[in-house]
């Protein structure tokens, strides 16, 4: 079977199309510890899940991808986000259990929002498409046409232990390759793709499922990459949070509160602010007295 919590890269050379195969185990089983998802909201956020770091793959960045979707629908929010070195992080929120398709029926009118945040510069690129189709998979796939205009298949899978994915992708003709007809070879490649069911995601070696499912090309594996689950909060963001809210607004909140609670939605870790605290955050002279801090 594949290695656990891994993304192997390939690229179909006869037909000069790449490919990125995805599995997550213990990554999604920790998602799944932080909240008790109905079935239907499960089955969405583990196909984000998977997805994400399919997309991580085919773009170049060194901070933060973040895949959302925002509605009325029974699934308002969710969120997936993955790093450069393979950290994801995921959750969503609900007021219903939503149907299995079509995502107007999941989301509501929404959108499909990508964000690339840059690690060094601080600069952020958005990428929006509308979350219509039958499934995760068909909206994305859209995404890629629209803002690249490059053919883009994606297959999406998950259950309470697993999530898998895989992506095709039509690179576009260079000076060394020309593809005479490579129409024909991306229909070949994707009806062969559709033969590809979860449990064979789950549970084949990569390298046998590679040599079945495209046993007329020749398939060049790259080292598999780890992933895993990773979530970047800290007392210190915490803080910058709190700093955000502005000193008039977080002392009305200790008045009323005696202290300030914010809760981690990703990883549920717990940080409390009391006045000692807060008054260090904005650095006033004289705190209000306070209690013993927790950290």
């Amino acid at each position: 079977m594949p290695d656990k919590d891994s993304r192997y890269r390939f690229l179909l050379e006869k037909s000069n199309i790449r490919g990125v195969l995805v599995h997550l185990d213990e990554t999604w089983k920790e998602v799944l510890r932080r909240a008790e998802y109905p079935d239907k909201v499960r089955q969405i956020l583990g196909h984000a899940m998977a997805a994400i770091p399919l997309l991580s793959s085919t773009i170049k960045f060194s901070g933060k991808l973040t895949l959302q979707a925002r509605g009325p629908g029974p699934v308002t929010l969710l969120v997936v986000q993955a790093s450069a070195d393979g950290g994801q992080r995921g959750l969503a929120h609900w007021n219903g259990e939503p149907p299995e398709a079509p995502l107007s029926a999941i989301f509501g009118e929404a959108t499909l929002t990508i964000q690339i945040e840059s690690g060094k510069r601080g600069e952020v690129y958005q990428g929006v498409v509308e979350a219509v189709g039958e499934k995760l998979q068909d909206a994305l796939g859209s995404y890629f046409e629209n803002s690249e205009q490059l053919p883009t298949r994606l297959w999406l899978h998950c259950d309470g232990e697993q999530a898998a994915g895989l992506l095709l992708q039509q690179l576009p003709d260079s000076d060394d390759i020309q593809i005479v007809d490579k129409d024909d070879d991306w229909q070949r490649v994707t009806l062969m793709a559709d033969t590809v069911g979860a449990e064979e995601l789950y549970n084949t070696d990569v390298v046998q499922l590679l040599t079945r499912v495209f046993s007329e090309d020749e398939v060049r594996l790259f080292d598999a990459e780890p992933l895993r689950f990773e979530c970047n909060c800290s007392r210190e963001r915490t803080a910058a949070l709190i700093e955000g809210l502005g000193q008039e607004e977080a002392m009305d909140i200790l008045a009323s509160e005696k202290e300030i609670e914010i809760i981690c939605e990703f990883c549920n870790s717990k940080n409390v602010f009391d006045s000692i605290d807060v008054a260090a955050i904005f650095r006033t002279e004289t705190p209000l007295g306070g209690s013993e801090t927790i950290h």
